[in-house]
């Protein structure tokens, strides 16, 4: 009986064995024979199952685990009426380590996929001063720069507001609307009359009605 490797089980198993493995390893060298260190019972035996508290899968289980490690090793495979038997290895106080198996390729990390690129927002005063060169009343530029930014903001592009701009101013030229009648640009730009449908010119054809001339200006009246 192997109660010298007992005692050593107990005083120097590696500390990356489990419970169950430590415990397995005990009742193996409880079996072993001192000076070989070669279990001599079945380890399919009742008696070792029992003592090892655990099912016939398991006792295979702990034991391939207890040889990946480097703690046990075969000895001879198991034959007709002859049991498999199993060799413990000098145990130290450094864990060791796995028997070495055939190199592989270094497995390379899966491709991680970059995150999409922002695209980067166009600066506030994009197409500012076009706006301001097309917009008839140039006053409070600093506040007419602040709506000018919160619109391209909202999604509207420097191209289509600064097109509304000289529509509009087109239309107040036709209309001669006086300047203090424009809307501040600030004001404008802020309510969005950009994305206004353009006002229908008068139609210069539309017949006099009776009673009425066709004449706005007072003084024109009589010339004729």
């Amino acid at each position: 009986m192997g109660d010298r490797l007992v005692a050593e089980v107990m005083d120097m198993a590696p500390a990356m064995l489990t419970h169950r493995e430590a415990w397995v390893l005990a009742v193996l060298a409880a079996d072993a024979h001192d000076d070989t260190r070669t279990t001599q019972s079945s380890v399919e035996a009742p008696a070792a199952l029992r003592r090892a508290r655990v099912s016939r899968p398991q006792m295979y289980a702990v034991l391939k685990a207890l040889t990946a490690k480097g703690v046990l090793k075969r000895a001879a495979a198991g034959q007709r009426n002859q049991a498999a038997a199993y060799t413990l290895l000098p145990l130290s106080a450094e864990p060791r380590p796995a028997p070495a198996r055939a190199a592989s390729a270094p497995s390379r990390p899966a491709p991680q996929a970059s995150p999409p690129r922002k695209r980067p927002a166009a600066p506030a005063n994009t197409g500012f001063t076009e706006f301001w060169e097309a917009y008839p009343r140039k006053v409070a530029k600093g506040t007419a720069r602040t709506a000018w930014a919160k619109a391209l903001k909202r999604g509207a592009t420097a191209q289509h507001i600064t097109a509304a701009a000289a529509r509009a101013a087109a239309q107040w030229r036709a209309a001669h609307t006086e300047p203090r009648f424009i809307p501040h640009p600030a004001t404008w730009l802020n309510g969005e009359r950009y994305d206004d449908e353009p006002e229908q010119p008068p139609n210069q054809n539309q017949p006099t009605l009776p009673g009425t001339s066709r004449y706005t200006d007072p003084s024109e009246k009589g010339i004729f």
